[in-house]
């Protein structure tokens, strides 16, 4: 009798390796109850025994990596390389300042002005005959510096003294007969309107004469002269400009904001652009502004016994309105802070960074005095603009003419 077997059965057959361990159908076994059933009973078991093996094999290695992750997290952590090395600051270099007692100051642009400077012209007619002095001489107060020609003045002067006298002659018979009765009132004082009226063009007379001659009013330097031998003069033409430099005035112009620390008498030094230097005195000081400027001219006095300083060339004006302590520095060390504040950066006794803002007292070629510092102080000189508020530095002492990099 031939079996017939589902596919299931072949498949079955095909892969079992050993034949021979298939149990045999039993006699009294169907054709629906012996060797079908037994290969699908295995096939399930494999399934089974498929899953289960994936499944612990997941399980196995999801706990792996988490004894791996365990084990690995239990064991002690190297220590850091930032926690093991020193720390890292940065170098800046320093220099050690101390404040000094300085001059508080206004300085102004100005010019310098002689005490005295006129310009002298003729007060009458008459062409020049005279001329004693040459321009830019020294002349002293008094001194002859130009003579015009008499021409007729002369007659005319002794013209008028005879008619004076004459009229005198007249004012005393009128009032010998007015005495006695003969001579009216109105007539005694017709005479001596005559009599002052003669003497009147007398004195003009005199006066003119002596405008012949045109002397100094003050000892001076003929800066100028506009005339010469022969020069025919009209009254008002200029003759010659005459200089008194033996005292000058620096002049200048101070901003209305610090016009109220200004008093007569303060010191004041001027300085040329020659590099000489001269002291005096405040001695003006306006109460006006000007209109244009909004500025308060004021003026130093300056003696100038040799007559060594010129006038007319320009000057600094330093006026000194008070004391105060403060370091002078290089403009290169100053800094601006976060609010934008100038100031300059310090290091302390414990190597830390501190930002001072300053006040510019004055100013120089080399450097700037400044005020707001202690009274001793790390400066620094290079660097200051990479390092922060309360930021800890290794600070190297400049020497002089030094850079970082030569320190370092």
């Amino acid at each position: 009798m031939k079996r017939i077997l589902n596919p299931a059965s072949r498949q079955a057959q095909q892969s079992d390796p050993l034949p021979e361990q298939r149990p045999e159908q039993r006699p009294d076994q169907g054709p629906d109850q012996g060797p079908e059933r037994r290969p699908t009973n295995r096939r399930t078991r494999r399934s089974w025994a498929l899953s289960l093996g994936l499944t612990l094999a997941v399980v196995l290695w999801m706990l792996s990596g988490t004894f791996v992750g365990a084990s690995r997290s239990t064991q002690p952590t190297p220590p850091s390389s930032a926690a093991s090395e020193p720390e890292r600051r940065m170098s800046v270099l320093v220099t050690e300042s101390q404040a000094s007692r300085i001059d508080r100051e206004i300085v102004v642009q100005g010019e310098i002005e002689p005490e005295r400077r006129v310009t002298l012209r003729a007060e009458t007619e008459g062409q020049v005959i005279g001329l004693p002095v040459e321009k830019g001489a020294l002349v002293e107060a008094g001194e002859l510096l130009v003579e015009l020609a008499e021409d007729d003045r002369p007659e005319q002067l002794a013209r008028a003294e005879a008619e004076v006298a004459a009229r005198r002659l007249e004012l005393t018979a009128s009032e010998k007969l007015g005495s006695q009765g003969m001579q009216a009132r109105t007539q005694i004082k017709s005479t001596q309107a005559a009599l002052a009226t003669a003497e009147a063009e007398l004195a003009r007379l005199r006066v003119d004469l002596d405008r012949l001659q045109i002397r100094a009013p003050f000892g001076g330097v003929v800066e100028t002269r506009e005339v010469e031998l022969g020069s025919l003069l009209q009254r008002g033409d200029p003759v010659l400009e005459l200089v008194d430099n033996s005292r000058l005035k620096a002049v200048g112009h101070v901003p209305q904001q610090s016009a109220s620390a200004l008093q007569l008498g303060q010191a004041v030094v001027v300085k040329l652009l020659d590099g000489s230097r001269a002291e005096g005195k405040l001695t003006y000081v306006a109460r006006v502004a000007d209109p244009q400027t909004r500025s308060f001219r004021v003026e130093a006095e300056i003696p100038n016994p040799d007559r060594a300083l010129g006038s007319g060339v320009s000057a600094e004006l330093s006026i000194k309105v008070g004391e105060e302590r403060g370091h002078f520095v290089s403009p290169a060390v100053l800094t601006l802070d976060d609010q934008g504040r100038i100031g300059v950066r310090t290091v302390d006794t414990d190597d830390r960074v501190h930002f001072h803002p300053i006040s510019l007292v004055r100013t120089q070629i080399d450097g700037v005095w400044v005020s707001g510092l202690p009274m001793t102080a790390r400066i620094i000189t290079q660097g200051q603009g990479f390092v922060t508020e309360g930021e800890r530095v290794d600070p190297v002492t400049a020497a002089p003419g030094s850079t970082l990099q030569d320190q370092t």
